[in-house]
């Protein structure tokens, strides 16, 4: 007899393993990548009586660890607000309004009722009639809500993780097919990363992802900081999740499963993950920035417009609370991401602002642009520090940070709208220059995950591979017939993505026998 068991099941066993155990912060982290949550009480008759009484932030405390359906939490939260507008409590209910999901969902799908809230707390007086149905009151309300909530969750035996892994234990033992005196460690720690691979030539296309529509195809790509996720920005406007190793649609990701995907009004031209892999920033060709959760796909925060042309590039500072941009417009601008307001301009380039990165501190922006010039600005100040030009009569395309470094200083790589790669030290001076024997141009560049490895595209659609070190061509190959646009390194192992003209997305690694030799 085998019995099936629903991987998420499996999470909600250690989920309440490690909240019985007190692990809160890897409790937060295993709901944060899953988006499951244990749906678990001790006692429903308590939580019940907590909603009934109004305990509010008892109740929002324990939902956070409860997976309830947007519906039901936004009757919560709204509820909650009107009786924080009844206590003239106005400060709580607008952060309760402004800034929660809920209350996010609920302005989105239902924004005649986040309208009637708003309208509630700008009024002198709380008016129960006006806010409540005509035979509805508060008392109500609150008994309809916990029947509700009270339908979502179970009530579950403690330990049930331990209890069954004894029970497994045992059985194996009864069945003969572990020794009755075997002793086990069934929590052995385990390195949660993924292994990183030494830097090799990713010399063999082994996936290749076609995007839907005869016309779509990807302006840019992004490998996530934790190397779970490949993301694609398309000229329709379409944002794409993928899994770059089979070269699917990520169906784990629920909104993506339901066929609602991250969408801008035009095409997507730039992509930028946060460095916990949470956030996703996006840029299109009519100057908009949108802020998305990855795991679930909402719209943080849209600048509409941040530029009055397309943004090119993208980048958040370390803790996320920063997105730093650039533009056709030949600007580049801070906005906050959770106020929506610019920090600070950055004015001196006299063409397309191809791309912009922040210092490995965060206390300067470095940009690249078709005035030929890199340009150092103080992020205080606004102050450009240093204006280099690489190469007289050349675009700058892109700049990229050497990642893992064994310099003594910052260095970054320029690709210059030549056959022409140059390594700039931390003030832009250039230090080194990587020359194709091609005379095709290069149109994109990637440094490889460990910092020892340039990848260039050229005009013919070549992918070559340089040794940073010593400007050696490591290899080279023709990626397809069609144009290429753009490509990018996933963050530990030897896996490159190359978008082109024609809707494909191909998916290179590292093989000691590739497949097409």
């Amino acid at each position: 007899m085998s019995i099936e068991i629903e991987s998420e099941d499996v999470i909600r066993l250690i989920l309440q393993f490690l909240k019985e155990n007190d692990y809160p912060e890897a409790a937060q982290t295993l709901e944060r990548e899953t988006t499951v949550k244990i749906n678990t009480l001790e006692n429903k008759e308590s939580f019940i009586k907590e909603i009934k009484q109004g305990e509010w932030d008892t109740v929002l405390k324990r939902t956070t660890d409860l997976k309830i359906p947007p519906r039901k939490l936004m009757d919560l939260y709204e509820q909650v607000v009107l009786e924080l507008a009844e206590l003239r409590e106005l400060g709580a209910a607008r952060t309760l309004l402004r800034q929660t999901e809920p209350m996010f969902i609920l302005k989105q799908r239902h924004p005649e009722r986040y309208l009637r809230l708003e309208h509630t707390l700008s009024r002198s007086m709380f008016d129960a009639k006006d806010n409540y149905p005509q035979g509805m009151t508060k008392e109500k309300r609150r008994n309809a809500i916990a029947q509700s909530l009270a339908n979502e969750v179970a009530i579950v035996e403690p330990s049930r993780l331990i209890t069954l892994l004894e029970d497994c234990v045992k059985w194996q033992q009864h069945q003969g097919l572990l020794p009755l005196d075997a002793e086990f460690d069934l929590f052995r720690r385990s390195d949660e990363t993924q292994e990183t691979e030494d830097d090799a030539f990713a010399n063999n296309n082994y996936k290749n992802i076609k995007l839907p529509g005869k016309k779509a195809y990807a302006e840019c790509t992004a490998f996530s900081p934790n190397g779970l996720y490949l993301v694609s920005g398309s000229v329709d406007g379409f944002i794409e999740v993928w899994n770059y190793l089979s070269g699917k649609l990520r169906k784990d990701l629920k909104y993506q499963a339901e066929e609602n995907l991250m969408a801008m009004n035009q095409a997507v031209i730039s992509l930028n993950f946060s460095a916990d892999s949470e956030m996703l920033a996006s840029g299109s060709t009519d100057g908009k920035i949108a802020i998305w959760k990855v795991q679930t796909g909402y719209c943080t925060r849209r600048f509409s417009p941040a530029h009055s042309q397309g943004v090119t590039s993208l980048c958040f500072n370390k803790d996320a609370s920063q997105i730093l941009s650039c533009s056709y417009d030949h600007s580049v601008k801070i906005h906050n991401v959770k106020s929506g307001k610019l920090v600070i301009s950055f004015e001196g380039h006299t063409s397309f602002v191809n791309s912009v990165v922040y210092n490995s501190d965060n206390t300067q922006v470095i940009t690249a642009s078709s005035d030929e010039t890199v340009k150092i600005w103080d992020i205080t100040t606004g102050a450009c520090l240093h204006s280099i030009q690489p190469q007289i009569g050349v675009t700058v395309q892109s700049i990229s940070p050497i990642p893992n470094d064994a310099a003594a200083t910052y260095r970054m790589v320029a690709i210059l709208g030549n056959n022409t790669a140059a390594i700039l030290n931390d003030k832009g001076k250039v230090i080194q220059k990587i020359t194709s024997k091609s005379d095709s141009k290069f149109i994109a560049g990637t440094v490889s995950h460990q910092g020892m490895l340039l990848y260039t595209l050229s005009e013919d659609s070549f992918m070559h591979c340089f040794k940073i070190a010593t400007g050696e061509l490591v290899g080279q190959l023709k990626v397809c017939e069609e144009e290429v646009i753009g490509l990018s390194s996933h963050p530990f192992t030897n896996v490159i993505a190359v978008n082109s003209e024609k809707s494909r997305i191909y998916l290179y690694k590292h093989d000691d026998k590739p497949d097409n030799e």
